[in-house]
């Protein structure tokens, strides 16, 4: 199985609920993967995404270039949402062909399926926390990813 197919699998999970912003998605992506490792099922993950420690905590560019990947092959949308400071908030959703294929995979391999369950925890766990309480969870059970931290 690709890697890619973990942010597909969050994107999907609880009913296409969106995913809002670049942090939390690294963020449940790194727990997701975490969690897979746990469940002696990082074998299902090809080449597992590395991370490292870096301003808000576990990273991973080659997330951010899979992503960018999967927007061009659209089966991820990501819409810009303008913050008061001048930034800009993405917010990730699945799109259909990006729905199909989670779903064609979770039909045709069991190991997938599994994935998706996976995702389904963690996001219904923590997509709806604050984005604060997420990055301090992640500090507490990973302290390493917590070293170059600018938060």
């Amino acid at each position: 199985m690709h890697r890619k197919l973990l942010p597909l699998a969050l994107m999907y999970a609880d009913d296409g609920e969106p995913i809002e912003g670049r942090t939390r998605l690294q963020k449940l992506v790194f727990l997701m993967q975490k969690e897979l490792e746990q469940r002696e099922q990082s074998g299902m993950v090809g080449s597992a995404y590395e991370f490292i420690p870096y301003d808000y905590g576990p990273f991973s560019k080659d997330l951010y270039d899979d992503l960018d990947a999967m927007i061009n092959q659209q089966f991820v949308d990501d819409t810009e949402e303008p913050l008061r400071s001048g930034k800009v908030k993405y917010v990730y959703e699945i799109e259909d062909d990006g729905q199909t294929l989670v779903e064609t995979e979770s039909e045709n391999r069991e190991s997938v399926a599994e994935v998706v369950q996976v995702a389904q925890e963690i996001k219904e766990e923590y997509n709806d926390m604050l984005l604060s309480d997420l990055i301090e969870f992640v500090y507490s059970e990973y302290p390493d990813y917590a070293e170059r931290s600018v938060y």
